[in-house]
């Protein structure tokens, strides 16, 4: 298997500096407000069985920032090219930069590559182009690097809905999407039963029992049924219940209004139950799901603030939780963001601008390392907050991209 970058892929690196390549051609455009650069450095590309994969490398370590494989893993991930993939569906539909759409479909190719006609995904590639189907990350499953590939697979269909030159491709994507329909659906025809957990009887119809990951599968849904080339109003209905019964609720505690994770457990990182319940209110109209996230933002997002975006939070008693503060990652700042920006575009309550502003200056400097973690020059996203003052420079492709997501949804930096 060669490697090589296609020549339409090289003419976007140099032609997409800064995230404004439409500038010359139209001084009335409108302009994105990301920079790709860094982003784009770390693309790279291959053929495999002749067709021709995009992907991003995992890791950009300081100070040279050269792309950097994972030991024992791979040098590329579903997990992250679904996720950029969404980035690539918003400067093309929304800014057209038709110069990423090469590099949008060498992605897909990427995602259907690492998929299987069952439904099930594995997770890493290696260097010489092979699948790593051994490592516990990246086993055939139907779980956390499936519902990714499902958010990138979602944003192919959006980005190639209306190209006549790529209906193949098209139709191959839907039907793609649609060997995970047999997964969700065996586990959401277990609706209204529960099962009895350490808190107490929860929902039995969510895959893996996850909050987290279901959340994340709430985004792919409901993006997909937006297209109105799914119906996956079953679904999104019975997902979104779900999450709203793992939500705890104790008007005087401080963690009212919070969504567990996993278990006993709520986390920084991919804590996108907010988000995705907004998504599935659009669809639904079930005033629940907003009041849920209300109480969300009006209890718990403040409580965070006041503790400095912590890390993880454990609960062992309805009286008593332990606080894990550090790290701090870009993921998990734009989980908080994107909720709260959400349902500020719902309600266009001044006090739900004043959180999500908060959220957002952690990437601007006002975070417990005192330190911005975006640069717009170059594009780079540091990788995380390990301590008071202490910041771990690197600058691999998840931080980068969840970053990117939270510019993107602002619209500026």
């Amino acid at each position: 298997m060669k490697r090589a970058i296609p020549i339409l892929i090289l003419i976007t690196f140099s032609s997409f500096q800064f995230g404004h390549s439409k500038t010359e051609d139209n001084q009335n455009a409108v302009i994105s407000s990301v920079n790709l650069s860094h982003a784009l450095s770390l693309v790279d590309s291959m053929k495999i069985n002749g067709i021709t994969m995009a992907y991003i490398w995992i890791y950009a370590n300081a100070p040279s920032y050269d792309p950097t494989s994972a030991v024992g893993e791979g040098i590329t991930c579903v997990d992250d090219v679904g996720r950029f993939m969404e980035v690539l569906e918003t400067e093309i539909l929304t800014y057209d930069d038709r110069d990423l759409i090469p590099i949008a479909k060498g992605m897909t190719q990427f995602l259907l590559y690492m998929s299987r006609n069952d439904g099930l995904w594995y997770n890493f590639m290696h260097k010489d182009g092979s699948i790593n189907t051994t490592h516990k990350n990246s086993i055939a499953d139907f779980g956390w690097w499936a519902v990714r590939g499902l958010r990138g697979l979602a944003a192919a269909y959006n980005i190639f809905i209306d190209d006549p030159e790529n209906t193949e491709l098209l139709s191959i994507i839907k039907a793609r999407i649609e060997t995970a329909d047999d997964h969700i659906q065996a586990v959401i025809q277990m609706y209204p039963e529960q099962k009895m957990t350490n808190l107490g009887l929860r929902p039995a119809w969510l895959i893996k029992d996850a909050p987290d990951l279901n959340s994340e599968l709430l985004i792919a849904l409901s993006k997909l049924h937006n297209s109105r080339k799914f119906d996956y109003y079953e679904a999104i209905d019975k997902i979104s219940k779900g999450l709203i019964d793992y939500q705890y609720r104790a008007a005087e505690n401080d963690l009212n209004g919070m969504y567990f994770c996993w278990k006993n457990i709520w986390h920084n990182w991919g804590n996108n139950q907010a988000y995705g319940l907004l998504e599935a209110y659009k669809i639904t109209e079930n005033s629940t799901l907003l009041s849920s996230v209300k109480i969300w933002s009006d209890s718990f997002v403040p409580f965070l603030l006041d503790n400095d975006f912590p890390w993880e939070i454990t609960v062992n008693s309805i009286s008593h939780y332990e606080i894990t503060s550090l790290p701090q990652i870009a993921y998990g700042i734009n989980s908080i963001y994107r909720g709260l920006i959400s349902l500020n575009t719902i309600e266009n309550n001044v006090e739900y601008t004043k959180l999500s502003e908060e959220a957002f200056m952690w990437f601007k400097g006002d975070n417990v390392a005192q330190t911005q973690m975006y640069d717009p020059k170059t594009g780079r996203c540091f990788d995380g907050i390990d301590g008071s003052l202490s910041v771990n420079r690197n600058s691999g492709a998840e931080s980068t991209i969840e970053c990117l997501h939270a510019i993107q949804t602002r619209r500026t930096f």
